[in-house]
Formats: structure tokens, sequence, C-alpha cells
């Protein structure tokens, strides 16, 4: 006998002036439905204070997760040995959350959790509102097929404006690469960079300050042995160092996928050339 219908019995029961002891009797005399005196209470309250249809509320979840298929598992797998991509980025391209993701990847030995990881320190995060205010620039420690990196990125949507491999570093190469992309992209307002000799060292009357101050942009220099004040290159090359192996390491193959096609955390899963090339940013 369904419990409703049990219930209902009751509460004929009362309405004939048993008591809740006498009805608990009877129900389980005549349908075999043992329940206790509290629990009959507790209906008679629900009954009296609400429009209740003598039902039980639905057992079933508000969100139903989604059942990881093998089809799934495997498009989860594929983006990342193709991406070298983590959890978060691979949500943007599965109906799956980047807990879930990361489950698979930990499951098929593709990730390996630091269980020693520690806290990050807390910093202010900053970053300009529009693009071409600020470019960030800098040239890797490490070579890339014998050759250095020099990358600059625009501040607000951190879209990779230039990228070259460079037999030898000088102030006058890497202003005349800045002339090319300038011809591009127009001039930003301002560029950071460290304190490297391409870029003057800490004298305000270098080649590259001279250059910088010719075509009316404020140069300005990072504390010294301070990463974070030009963390957004410094994490592009990160990035670059992790998943130029999957773009055959060419530079603008690897330009073209991180501006166009890489979900970006910091801009809410958008690409930086999204942000970049976006109308409303440019007011």
């Amino acid at each position: 006998m369904k419990k409703e219908e049990v219930r209902k019995e009751y509460f004929k029961l009362k309405n004939k002036g048993h008591s809740n002891n006498q009805s608990r009797k009877i129900i389980l005399a005549q349908f075999g439905y043992d329940v206790n005196v509290r629990t009959l209470r507790r209906w008679t309250r629900r009954l009296n204070k609400t429009e209740w249809d003598l039902c039980d509320k639905s057992r079933r979840p508000r969100t139903i997760h989604t059942k990881i298929t093998s089809e799934i598992e495997s498009k989860v797998i594929k983006i990342k040995k193709e991406t070298g991509w983590g959890a978060q980025k691979i949500e943007n391209f599965v109906e799956l959350g980047h807990t879930t993701i990361n489950k698979i990847l930990i499951k098929n030995k593709l990730t390996q959790p630091n269980e020693n990881r520690r806290k990050r320190i807390k910093y202010i995060r900053w970053q300009r509102k529009h693009p071409n205010s600020l470019w960030q620039m800098d040239t890797s420690d490490q070579k890339v097929k014998d050759k250095y990196c020099f990358a600059i990125i625009d501040d607000c949507s951190r879209n990779c404006v230039g990228l070259f491999g460079l037999n030898n570093l000088s102030t006058i190469i890497i202003t005349k690469l800045l002339d090319r992309i300038i011809a591009v992209h127009g001039k930003p307002r301002e560029i950071l960079s460290d304190n490297g000799s391409v870029f003057g060292l800490r004298s305000k009357h270098s080649k590259f300050d001279r250059w910088c101050n010719r075509r009316g942009i404020k140069h300005i220099r990072t504390a010294v042995h301070s990463p974070t004040t030009s963390g957004k290159i410094e994490r592009f090359f990160q990035t670059l160092d992790r998943e130029l192996k999957f773009c055959n390491n060419d530079l603008e193959a690897f330009r073209m996928r991180y501006n166009h096609f890489r979900p970006h955390s910091s801009l809410l899963g958008k690409t930086p050339a999204d942000i970049y090339f976006a109308f409303d940013k440019l007011f």
C-alpha cells in the first residue's frame, strides 16, 4: 500500500474522533503498516500548515550530473594529448566541470597533482582597461631551436602582438621589431620591461629610452627581483615552454593558437584576440 493512501486512511480515522494511538493500532491491523505516534503528529502538523497532497517530496536531485561515457572520456583525453591544456581550459570544450575532467586526467595518468603544493602568496591583480594602453615585453631565458625568444603581449587582453626567435639580442634589433609591430597594431601608450641590457638597464637615457621618447611612449621598468610586476609576460613564457611542442615548435603557429583558440582563465574563458579586437574596448 502506498504511503499517501495510508495517510489518507489515517486522516479519515482522525475525523471520526480516534486518537493517534488508536489510529496507529487500526492502521497496523488493517494494512500492516507500522507507524509511530510522532510520525502521525508530524503528518497532522504538515497538513494544517501547508496545502499537502499527502505525497512525499521528490528526492530527485536539482542538479543531474552528466554521466561520463567512454566517448566523453576519450574526447577529454584527446584534447589533453593534442593541446596539453589543464582541466579548466578543457571544460570549455566538453559538458563537464573541471573537477570531473581532472579526475579523468588523473585516472589516465595525464596529470600529476602536487599534494605538497603551498598556497600562493596573495598579491594585487592589476590590468589595463583598454588594448594598447600597456605592452609587456621580455626575452626568454631558454632558447628555442638555439634562438632567443622575444615576446610582446598586450596587458589588457594578453594578446601576443609579437613573438620572434632571434640569433642575437640588441637594442637595435628589438626596436626595429617594435617599429614593425607598431606599423600593424598602432603604438602603445606605455611599455613595461625588466632591467635587461636591451632595454637600457637602469639608465633613463639609454638607446631604448630615447627610441621610446621619439615615439611618445612611456617606458616603465619593473623593480629589481620583482617578477610579479611583469607577471603576464612571465606566465606567457611558461605557457610557451609547455605548449610549443603541440605546435611543432613553430612560434608563429603557437602565437596563432594562443591568441585565437586558447581560452584564457583570466579573461573568463575568452581568447586574447576576443578582447584585443572587441569594439567596446576601443572607448
